[in-house]
């Protein structure tokens, strides 16, 4: 069933809501329609403040160059603050000036556009369809943000096939094998956040970086429970303030660097199925003391 989508940050937009069509003007001038009405259009939501925005501005640049003979249109959305004094006009188009020079910069005036796709980080990316269908969003941008979006973007584009699961899993695999049991820990770690045991799920994840601390997968599933829609200041300091507690301080500088793991809302289960849970994450597991 499609969603229609009419505003407010309270809520979430998700995959396949049509977002409304929105006429704006963009500092460039020029009066434009969002979505298109045809073929692919991204919308990318940045601020001066953002330390990521500029590598995600340059990255969709590139993009904006490498595809320029598909039907994708890219707008650039400043989304500042909510009411804009002389200073911060001025502060935006000198940024402009320096690091936008192709894309259309719409100034979001009131945050109306951030509010209708209730943003919850800077930058974040929103890909539409020719009738306001949300395809596609990626918040923030970790190192691999490159290589995900052009993915997505050449899947959405038709000049790829998606990658099944399974590949992915399996090229997954293939690039890292976790050391010392840090696998089994961090499997449990995620078969109790599932089940709604935040407290014993963090617990199994700091013993999975303690046994390995190469393994991406626990700090990036950290990321995902501290930061669930995407990098924010407020979680990037929880999730420093954590992995510092727990002794885990040379994790501190790789926050960021790689791309977020979501884990699934706790589900609900029965009373056996409880106590198992709880019985084997209290078991000591191979590699650690009684």
């Amino acid at each position: 069933m499609v969603r229609a989508v009419h505003g407010g940050s309270d809520r979430e937009v998700e995959i396949g809501d049509v977002l409304p069509v929105m006429e704006k003007r963009t500092v460039q001038g020029d009066s434009t329609t969002i979505p298109s009405g045809e073929g692919t259009t991204v919308l990318l939501f940045w601020a001066t403040w953002s330390p990521r925005s500029l590598e995600a501005l340059s990255l969709w640049e590139k993009f904006g160059e490498d595809y320029a003979d598909q039907p994708l249109r890219i707008i650039t959305v400043n989304a500042e603050h909510e009411t804009l004094s002389g200073e911060d006009l001025q502060k935006i188009e000198g940024y402009i000036a320096e690091n936008i020079k192709k894309l259309p910069v719409i100034l979001d005036e009131g945050l109306e556009l951030f509010n209708t796709y209730a943003v919850k980080a800077l930058p974040t990316a929103f890909f539409l369809d020719g009738s306001g269908r949300l395809v596609y969003r990626y918040a923030s941008l970790p190192t691999s943000a490159a290589f995900d979006l052009q993915e997505e973007l050449e899947v959405t584009l038709g000049l790829k096939e998606r990658q099944s699961q399974e590949e992915t899993t399996h090229r997954g695999q293939l690039e890292y094998q976790p050391k010392n049991n840090a696998l089994l820990h961090y499997n449990m770690a995620v078969q109790l956040y599932k089940k709604g045991y935040r407290e014993k799920a963090l617990e199994r994840i700091v013993i999975a970086l303690q046994k390995d601390p190469e393994y991406e997968a626990p700090l990036r599933t950290l990321e995902g429970i501290y930061s669930p829609e995407g990098s924010t200041p407020e979680g990037e300091t929880r999730l420093r303030d954590f992995l510092l507690e727990n002794g885990l301080e040379a994790q501190v500088e790789r926050i960021g660097t790689g791309e977020p793991i979501l884990i699934d809302a706790p589900k609900k289960i029965d009373a056996m199925e409880r106590m198992r849970l709880l019985m084997e994450s209290n078991k000591p597991a191979p590699g650690t003391s009684p």
